[in-house]
């Protein structure tokens, strides 16, 4: 653990809203800058959050709120998880410390916040669409205000934002895109985009070249040369040039008027260019070069390790006192599993390969790719590119496993349909983050099980430890005819060593094949003298360890059956027909998602409908599930609580049902 010293600010200080910014020298403004990267380094060891994309921003915020006025100015900030120094300047930095905590500051930006947030973002590459929409009401309610959006290099790889920026050169609407350039997203930006980009930026070295060419062109012209030598030297400026693309051609040619690059670290030069564009009526687009975690000499060093951190994991080297406790070994979460799973299936599965849009590192695929990197493919923030590529994959032979946040996999629904579930390919989805995360509303991977139990053909799974995340991975690459998703939370993983090394090469840990759709009773219950059959707990993935956990914290002579229901889609039908012809009339189904349409409604529309012609007596089914609402940020133990799905609410609610 780290234990820093708060340093003490002069500028900050007095910064009590965006208006103070509008008397500053560019002097006190760079001073300025400092201070915010010290109170970010400082907060963010005790809170954990997104470093270095934000110190990367801090004289890019600075320049927007000095040449534009929010509220009335509209700020549209690309996935929101840079916005921090735009909290600090619009009057938010006194609860800066409850940062990400329940109750406290998002992470992201959200109106419900402040009125300074033009609007909610969580997921990459939507500012520049909004943008747009915003931009046609102001004008067709005839307003007048700017409307910026804020996009990093690597939200410009998601189709949205090159399709906003397609319609925008089209209908030329007054709208500032602000590029903040640092070659990355959480890894490294990839594809011929990327590329392109880092030409631009070469452009700082062919300006260099072809100043120095004039100079000395002008000095030979007092020079008698023959005509070879000055056809050489006019090949030499020739190749030069051809050499470096003239910069911002491509948004030039799709009708955005383009500045840049320019030093995204030098706050009177960002002033200057967004003064300069701040009255123009035609689109713009100023390009900035930024360093991520500029300031902070480690995540300088290491911006993927230190683009979200939890808390005490700095490595401070800005003059702070450092108190160093030897740390926790890291647990083996569910994500670490599922990728060494895929490395031991692809030692025997020439075919197997692994597909992720941009989340490498969050679900540990980059040990896959160093393991197999031939057969690993980072696409980039294109979820719907990374599901039809999977799909012609599968189609063309191949056996590809996308691994993809639950949040994210929305983004990709029609892909989903379309091209993989309609043909029924052979294509698994490693469905990470399934269930409640910290990071609030737009990241809840609370929906991922209604919507794809809906889709004809697909098989839907979730492991309730970790052995059985293992063997579900290795059968669904190996046997699988059709589409298989395998849905897992973003936790500790249930039964796993911290190490992990009782899933990687031992005899006993070897993958093998399950039946991954046949429910499995965990413990067979007991009735009690009033009842003749107990009740029956249905708990689909993690939550059957959850479950057992309640079910021991309860003191009653009835004790419920507890199954295992680790297939939502199919369901188990012949488990549900001997438990109806048995008997059982009490059905309680627990699961990590949404009430609306997921486990619990399945087995409410089955025995509705083909349960009815079992059993003579209709069956109690009472669905345990997250409400039909979004749930905010905060501890993922806290919401799990909040929603009824800690070990204790269970207990609480199941005693409840069982002693009615």
């Amino acid at each position: 653990m780290h234990t820093l010293t708060k340093q003490p600010t002069s500028f900050l200080d007095a910064i009590t809203g965006p208006a103070e910014l509008k008397h500053m020298s560019v002097e006190d403004l760079q001073k300025l800058a400092g201070e915010i990267r010290q109170e970010i380094v400082n907060n963010l060891s005790r809170t954990g959050g997104h470093l270095s994309s934000n110190l990367g921003v801090v004289e890019i915020t600075l320049a927007l709120h000095r040449v534009f006025n929010t509220p009335t100015d509209q700020i549209l900030w690309d996935v929101g998880h840079q916005a921090y120094v735009h909290k600090m300047l619009t009057g938010r930095r006194h609860k800066f410390d409850t940062l990400r905590q329940f109750k406290g500051l998002s992470g992201y930006v959200t109106p419900f916040e402040s009125e300074h947030d033009a609007f909610v973002a969580g997921h990459s590459s939507t500012s520049v669409s909004l943008a747009v929409g915003m931009a046609i009401a102001r004008d067709h309610l005839k307003q007048d205000h700017k409307v910026i959006a804020v996009i990093g290099d690597g939200g410009l790889t998601g189709g949205m934002a090159l399709e906003a920026i397609n319609h925008l050169g089209h209908i030329q609407k007054n709208v500032l895109i602000v590029l903040n350039d640092n070659e990355m997203s959480i890894s490294e930006n990839t594809g011929g985009l990327a590329l392109y980009m880092k030409r631009i930026k070469e452009t700082f070295f062919y300006r260099d070249i072809k100043e120095k060419l004039d100079s000395i062109e002008g000095s030979l012209d007092k020079v008698q040369l023959t005509a070879g030598i000055w056809d050489m030297i006019l090949e030499v400026k020739k190749q030069a040039k051809e050499r470096f693309d003239t910069p911002g051609i491509v948004f030039e040619k799709l009708g955005i008027n383009y500045s840049g690059p320019i030093d995204g670290h030098d706050v009177s030069a960002v002033v200057r260019a967004m003064e300069a564009v701040k009255d123009k009526s035609a689109p713009q687009i100023v390009h900035l070069i930024t360093c991520k975690g500029k300031g902070y000499q480690p995540a300088e060093d290491d911006s993927i390790k230190y683009h979200g951190v939890p808390a005490f994991s700095l490595e401070p080297q800005l003059r702070e006192k450092v108190d160093a406790s030897p740390s926790n070994p890291k647990s083996t979460t569910y994500s670490d599993v599922f990728t060494q799973a895929l490395i031991d299936v692809a030692k025997e599965e020439p075919n197997l390969v692994a597909i992720t849009p941009a989340t490498a590192e969050g679900s540990g695929l980059v040990k896959f790719g160093k393991a197999y990197p031939e057969r690993f493919f980072d696409v980039a923030i294109c979820e719907q590119h990374a599901v039809t590529m999977a799909a012609g994959m599968a189609k063309a032979g191949l056996k590809p496993v996308v691994s993809i946040y639950s949040t994210f996999l929305q983004r990709a629904m029609d892909q989903v349909i379309h091209d993989v579930a309609i043909l029924s390919l052979p294509v698994v989805f490693g469905v990470d983050r399934g269930g409640l995360v910290e990071d609030g509303e737009t990241h809840q991977g609370v929906f991922d099980i209604a919507f794809l139990r809906s889709v004809p053909n697909f098989t839907v799974l979730a492991p309730k430890d970790a052995a059985e995340l293992r063997d579900m991975v290795y059968t669904a690459v190996k046997e699988s005819n059709g589409p298989v998703a395998i849905r897992f939370p973003r936790d500790k993983a249930i039964g796993a060593s911290a190490d992990g090394t009782e899933y990687s090469g031992t005899p006993a840990s070897q993958p093998r094949f399950i039946e991954p759709t046949e429910w499995q009773i965990v413990a067979p219950g007991a009735r009690s003298k009033t009842v003749k059959k107990p009740a029956v707990i249905l708990a689909f993935g993690a939550m059957v360890d959850t479950a057992q956990q309640a079910l021991d914290m309860i003191e009653t002579d009835q004790i419920p059956m507890l199954v295992n229901a680790r297939s939502a889609k199919p369901l188990d039908v012949s488990m549900l027909n001997d438990l109806l012809r048995d008997g059982h009339d009490t059905f309680i189904t627990i699961e990590e998602g949404c009430l609306s349409g997921g486990f619990g409604a399945a087995i409410l529309e089955w025995m509705s409908t083909e349960g009815q012609e079992i059993s003579d007596v209709t069956p109690r089914v009472l669905p345990i599930a997250i409400p039909d609402q979004f749930v905010e940020h905060g501890a993922r133990a806290i919401l799990l609580d909040l929603n009824g799905l800690s070990k204790e609410k269970l207990a609480q609610r199941i005693k409840k049902i069982i002693t009615k």
